[in-house]
């Protein structure tokens, strides 16, 4: 049994063309015509582009992935995140006690979770954003790395010794941030393994021209660089600046709240009052989150940097970062795929070949 997507533009991302997707057995088989049991054509449709892969997002339709309390909200979660061509995501907790983060690990283990990342405790008080909940090493967390495939935590490298980085990057995939590392802490960091920098600019030291700082260092260096796509958290010269230095290492990240795909409106996050509009706010206007779903980040951004580089960086460079086999339209991928209409709105989406979204009644 196969199943074809016919008559649209691939958008590979590496490349873009116009041809016919061949799925068998939940993987991409042949790119080209064929003969196919089942054949997906959308009148309305423009685009088909690899799934989208949320790296850090914490949630999303009302539900936050720190009140995530049974296998059920989470699938709730989940069809949320297929609704808006997201066929990856890495649950993202805000900072909480190790014992909380150590319950939150274990829900989303019993519900299949491909992964998780912790973006704290270990974090500069200094550099807080929206986070409370504080600590330094603490070898407990290491027990939430034993429950995934993909473990991702963000720490601020100058708060840990070296031995405690090198446990870290020996346990998880490390990310910088909430962080007022100087140069040579980052150095340090990235040369024990931390892998990327979460939501550049955002909660770190800022960039000075005589103390480059960790801004500096990611831009200058091998490292992954996540970016927040709403254009409040960074503007659009920045991006534009970021995706020239950076390339593929360019990493869009909704770094969603539960107010995601809700519009307007007021939110509790640990319990006290947010206010979304343009993004997510104390009431004191301080920044504490972002309202925006990725694939809308991607519309945003395709028309910064273009449509290829926009669908790139939330596709093939997260599945770079995490070393999986997604992300790209090409033979022997998994057939994780969403098809667009020529204003990037999600018509369908496909996990491992299979609908899991449609606008279309049946």
């Amino acid at each position: 049994m196969n199943k074809c997507i016919r008559g649209l533009e691939i958008i590979t991302p590496l490349e873009s063309f116009r041809d016919d997707i061949i799925i068998s057995g939940g993987k991409i088989r042949k790119i080209g015509s064929e003969v196919c049991n089942e054949e997906i054509k959308i009148e309305k449709g423009k685009y088909v582009v690899p799934g989208l892969i949320d790296i850090h997002t914490h949630g999303m339709g009302g539900i936050l992935v720190n009140d995530v309390k049974s296998v059920e909200s989470y699938e709730k979660l989940t069809k949320y995140y297929y609704s808006h061509g997201v066929t990856t995501f890495i649950p993202s907790t805000i900072s909480e006690n190790v014992e909380k983060l150590i319950s939150i690990a274990g829900i989303l283990n019993e519900a299949k979770s491909i992964g998780i990342h912790l973006e704290g405790p270990i974090l500069n008080p200094n550099r807080a954003g929206a986070h409370k909940f504080f600590t330094r090493f603490d070898e407990r967390i290491l027990e939430i790395s034993k429950l995934f495939k993909i473990k991702r935590i963000t720490v601020a490298p100058e708060i840990l010794s070296d031995r405690e980085l090198e446990t870290l990057v020996d346990n998880f995939q490390v990310s910088l941030g909430h962080t007022d590392a100087n140069s040579d802490d980052t150095r340090r960091a990235i040369g024990f393994g931390a892998s990327s920098v979460t939501h550049l600019f955002n909660a770190m030291r800022p960039f000075h021209h005589r103390d480059p700082g960790i801004i500096g260092v990611s831009l200058t260096s091998p490292i992954y660089t996540e970016v927040i796509p709403d254009l409040v958290h960074v503007n659009e010269i920045t991006i534009n600046i970021i995706s020239k230095l950076k390339g593929n290492n360019t990493i869009l990240v909704s770094d969603s709240l539960q107010a995601a795909g809700l519009g307007e409106g007021e939110f509790l996050l640990y319990g006290e009052k947010i206010i979304c509009n343009k993004a997510c706010f104390e009431g004191n206007n301080k920044l504490v989150g972002s309202n925006i779903t990725l694939d809308e980040g991607v519309r945003r951004v395709s028309k910064v940097v273009g449509l290829k580089e926009a669908i790139k960086y939330a596709t093939y460079s997260p599945a770079s970062l995490l070393n999986i086999h997604i992300g790209q339209i090409s033979r022997g991928y998994v057939a994780d795929l969403v098809i667009l209409d020529e204003n990037l709105n999600v018509l369908m989406t496909l996990k491992s070949g299979s609908v899991v979204f449609s606008i279309f009644k049946k």
